[in-house]
């Protein structure tokens, strides 16, 4: 339904392939770009060729959406923002495209327990602005992620329960951040959901929405809403990925806003611009271009129909969201999303994370409409004089529909599929701002969701539909999910490797049987360059890994 609040989370390296504890390849059929076909586990692994040399001078980024904020904490995190950030603000670890976690602003760490982490601060830091950037102001940061009631990316690095406490030892170099509940995903989260923030910006709130106060590699120097913002690298920057100097990066990045694929295809093939997510069949097009570098990445997780699930709503009840999931295919919703550019699915989690598991898809509702048909009259859905379905009581049933005019036909589709099962619909399709209103007004019963996330990790469901989430728009309530994740969570993966993809496989389970979200599909973007090569997710490039081709 929406091109939601994305997660103020990226991490810096490209989409990896990660060993799951399921799964197989099952099938030789060939996608346009070469990649196999929807039916099996294999994923690209968003990782460029090879680079000539260093970066051009200048390189220009294509961006979807503007920046609503460069407050990290703050801002939806759509494209324009999401990207700066990756810039703009650095982590306290990043994440390398086979997995490996590797210092950022941290030099070294140690986890003692699932809910503690210990962490020696690199020398000779400094902010944008020439402040110091040291254990006291990195620990202020995080303290002021974990206080901040808003951030819907929070959980992923202090777990449901949230920061217990955060403390910097400036003799010592360290901070120790401790949760309220063990999360044994801590160094993922703090890789893709804490970008530091300067004692600036911590100051003043209101004024980081329009200038950044950063801790990363570029400063913002020119800004143009809804056009485009210019970003140059940093001279005292030294927090450098090993292998990476300041002479191989671009000395200028420009963010510019282009809203439309056709577009942003044209001046990437023409040169105009250097690199360009294209998510439309434009990609098909451009990937016989043999002059351009293709670096294609799939989503995290799947996009897929939620459901609003708070008391007052028909779709609350869970015999209503079982029979409407009956009606709705994720091989025809996935191609009405993705334009046939991505992969359908009915598993929550995808084959490049932990704990996949492709029988996972037999918990869903199978798509049969005329079972569908069945199990909503014997619920008490059954059709009244005018032939929709009314509510048990025999009341008047709306199911309201809504989308944006990015989601693609996917919201038409789910219009389409409800009211061939007899349902009364009123559909919305308007701009991204207009659906996001509906969004957080809770106007809406049901509709597309990019549960596609930045964070490559079945805990990432926990922070969007676990009851105490800040993301959960659908007011999500299931009690074992949420139980389950917290166990799955708490595993200690040095002595029982296993448990933990088992309790995520559990809570996968419950979640799919009681339709609280209908997987449709694993997104892929098509990332493009022209004369340059880059490592790539499905949501921004890695800064670093810019070079020359």
């Amino acid at each position: 339904m929406f091109s939601k609040h994305r997660l103020v989370a990226l991490a810096l390296a490209g989409a990896l392939i990660i060993t799951s504890c399921g799964g197989s390849d099952k099938s030789d059929s060939k996608k346009p770009d070469g990649t196999k076909g929807d039916d099996d586990t294999s994923q690209v692994s968003g990782v460029g060729p090879e680079g000539t040399g260093p970066a051009p001078e200048s390189v220009t980024v294509a961006v979807r959406i503007d920046v609503d904020s460069f407050d990290p904490e703050r801002s939806l995190g759509d494209s324009a923002a999401g990207q700066s950030f990756l810039f703009l603000y650095d982590t306290m670890v990043r994440r390398s495209p086979d997995g490996t976690i590797l210092p950022g602003i941290a030099t070294k760490w140690e986890m003692p327990t699932p809910s503690k982490g210990v962490f020696t601060i690199r020398d000779g830091m400094t902010c944008s602005s020439g402040t110091p950037l040291d254990a006291t102001a990195v620990a202020a940061s995080i303290k002021a992620l974990g206080e901040n009631p808003s951030s819907l990316g929070k959980s992923k690095v202090f777990g449901p329960d949230g920061l217990a406490a955060v403390t910097a030892d400036p003799a010592a170099k360290t901070v120790t951040i401790e949760t309220k509940s063990p999360n044994n995903d801590m160094l993922v989260g703090l890789a893709t959901a804490a970008f530091i923030v300067c004692p600036e910006g911590l100051a003043d709130p209101e004024a980081l929405r329009e200038t950044p106060q950063g801790s990363g590699p570029y400063e913002l120097v020119d800004s143009k809403r809804g056009d485009q913002y210019t970003l140059k690298l940093r001279e005292d920057y030294n927090a450098w990925p090993e292998g990476t100097t300041a002479a191989d990066m671009p000395k200028t990045v420009i963010l510019k806003v282009i809203t439309n694929d056709a577009t942003a295809a044209d001046l990437v093939e023409t040169g105009k611009i250097q690199i360009a997510g294209i998510l439309s069949t434009d990609a098909k097009r451009l990937l016989e271009d043999k002059a351009l570098v293709s670096v294609p990445a799939d989503g995290f997780n799947t996009n897929a129909v939620l459901f609003m699930q708070k008391p007052a709503n028909a779709t609350s009840d869970v015999k209503l969201r079982q029979g409407m999931a009956m009606l709705l295919d994720s091989v025809q919703g996935g191609a009405a999303e993705t334009q046939g550019l991505g992969t359908p699915r009915r598993t929550l989690y995808t084959p490049n994370i932990d704990c996949f598991n492709p029988d996972a898809a037999a918990y869903a509702p199978k798509y049969d409409p005329a079972a569908a048909a069945k199990f909503l009259d014997e619920a008490g859905y059954t059709k009244g004089a005018d032939g929709k379905r009314t509510k048990p009581d025999g009341s008047k049933l709306t199911i309201r529909v809504v989308g944006n005019t990015n989601q693609g036909q996917i919201p038409q589709f789910i219009a389409d599929s409800l009211e061939k099962g007899d349902f009364d619909v009123d559909l919305f399709v308007g701009t991204y701002n207009e659906s996001i209103a509906k969004l957080l007004t809770d106007e809406f019963d049901a509709g597309s969701y990019p549960f596609t996330d930045s964070s490559p990790l079945p805990s990432a469901w926990q922070s969007q539909i676990g009851s105490n989430a800040s993301a959960n728009f659908g007011q999500v309530n299931n009690a074992e999910f949420d139980r389950l994740a917290q166990e799955a969570l708490a595993v200690d993966t040095a002595k029982d490797p296993k448990g933990r993809c088992e309790k995520w496989q559990e809570a996968e389970k419950v979640v799919l049987e009681a339709a609280n979200v209908v997987p449709m599909d694993q997104p892929r973007n098509h990332w493009f360059g022209n004369g340059v090569t880059f490592n790539s997710q499905y949501f921004r490039i890695d800064p670093f890994s810019i070079r020359s081709h």
